[in-house]
């Protein structure tokens, strides 16, 4: 069963039930005026997955940066919609995880670009720029040591050693295997980042879009999903975003007129728990949905590769600090732990087979897992680095309107 996470039989018996309708009713009717929403273009990215450097067209970067700007504007006007005080949502986290994201594919398809060049190939002002620019943003991007560690497990055991790298005719045997394990690294990446665009960032359009309208944006997301157009097969994508809509309602009764100060402070605690919420329910589906998938986090090399990276060595760039003392970076798992597992990195864990196991919880159905096999899991606060703690820890005050007056740094292709 999903935990409860409505708070209207709440606000109800706290005696505001005329107040909230009247709210409700005055928020629909009034929504144009309130709220506008010009939309945001969304683009055709799955043509990413083709590139090639022979072939070329959009590259993963290239479709990576678009995300960006998408993500970056949908958290625009979900601030809007939502109102003050500012809370994060899932586009607030969304545009710097994918510009992580970004950084991975950039190196990825930068390697695969030299290696494609092969030894002998292309010129060599083009291979000292690459190789040059690909050590130079690694190091920019915090990604350095984090990238040994995914140079030694793309080359599968083989020691990294002056005496191989010198030894032209061994490491040339290598070459295949490594394209073999990057590409996998590559598409899985991309294929990651341009399926949850066009999952979310698509969910979000259509949301912002009916509400701006004066329109329930869940009963337009539902006939969306009723098209096939959209997938929800477990319904978090839907009563994430009632979520959002009952927060939005609770923002506006908490700035009526007719509320007391006790009362406003206890609707903004209300809103905040409704968003976090809203964030974590569509966070979990796509995580398992999108991310879960066998060509992605569940793919051997993906899986094996971010599991060799060492305790430390991931981090979320998020916004720069004061002073120009560099950026502000969220640890990823810092204790330990593959992010490429969806326990771990969600932050909850399972509970499937536990004997008295809560009634409330977040029931999980991964992608080729019959619902039978569904697998149940609970929010475990104690795990430092997970998105559960980064939805958290910038869910609002100061942090988080940091994150939502900030942009991701550019993303360019080398």
């Amino acid at each position: 069963m999903h935990r409860p996470t409505s708070l209207l039989s709440e606000l109800l018996g706290l005696g505001m039930g005329d107040l909230l309708h009247e709210v409700t009713r005055a928020g629909a009717a009034q929504a144009p005026a309130h709220f506008s929403y010009p939309g945001v273009p969304l683009v055709e990215l799955r043509q990413a997955r083709q590139w090639t450097p022979d072939r070329g067209g959009m590259c993963g970067v290239q479709a990576n940066a678009h995300t960006i700007t998408t993500y970056q504007a949908l958290d625009f006007h979900m601030a809007r919609y939502l109102g003050a005080p500012l809370l994060s949502t899932w586009v607030t986290f969304g545009k710097y995880a994918a510009r992580e994201a970004g950084s991975w594919i950039r190196i990825l398809e930068t390697m695969l670009s030299l290696s494609h060049l092969g030894p002998g190939g292309g010129t060599y002002a083009r291979r000292l720029r690459l190789s040059r620019s690909l050590l130079a943003l690694a190091s920019q991007d915090g990604l350095l040591a984090a990238l040994t560690s995914v140079v030694q497990g793309l080359l599968d055991g083989y020691r990294t050693s002056t005496a191989l790298l010198a030894d032209a005719h061994r490491l040339a045997n290598l070459l295949p295997e490594f394209r073999q394990r990057g590409w996998a690294a590559r598409n899985g990446l991309v294929e990651g980042n341009t399926e949850m665009y066009h999952r979310v960032g698509f969910a979000f359009d259509v949301f912002l879009r009916a509400e701006a309208a004066g329109r329930n944006g869940v009963e337009s997301l539902q006939e969306v999903i009723s098209t096939g157009a959209l997938e929800d097969p477990q319904g978090y994508l839907q009563a994430g975003f009632a979520l959002y809509r009952e927060a939005h309602l609770v923002g506006l009764l908490s700035r009526s007129p007719r509320v007391s100060r006790g009362r406003q402070l206890v609707l903004e605690s209300c809103r905040r728990h409704l968003v976090h919420e809203g964030n974590l329910l569509i966070a979990v589906q796509e995580q398992a949905l999108v991310l879960q998938r066998p060509s992605v986090f569940t793919h051997p090399v993906l899986h094996a590769l971010l599991g060799a990276v060492r305790p430390g060595q991931l981090r979320m760039t998020l916004t720069p600090l004061p002073g120009g003392k560099g950026y502000d970076r969220f640890p990823m798992l810092p204790d330990g732990g593959n992010w490429a597992d969806f326990a771990t990195r969600m932050g909850v864990r399972d509970v499937t087979d536990e004997p008295n196991r809560p009634a409330y919880t977040f029931s999980v159905v991964f992608p080729g897992t019959p619902p039978s096999e569904a697998r149940h899991y609970v929010v475990d606060t104690n795990r430092r680095g997970t998105i559960v703690d980064l939805f958290t820890r910038y869910l609002c005050g100061p942090a988080g309107e940091q994150l939502q007056h900030g942009r991701p740094r550019e993303l360019h292709p080398l």
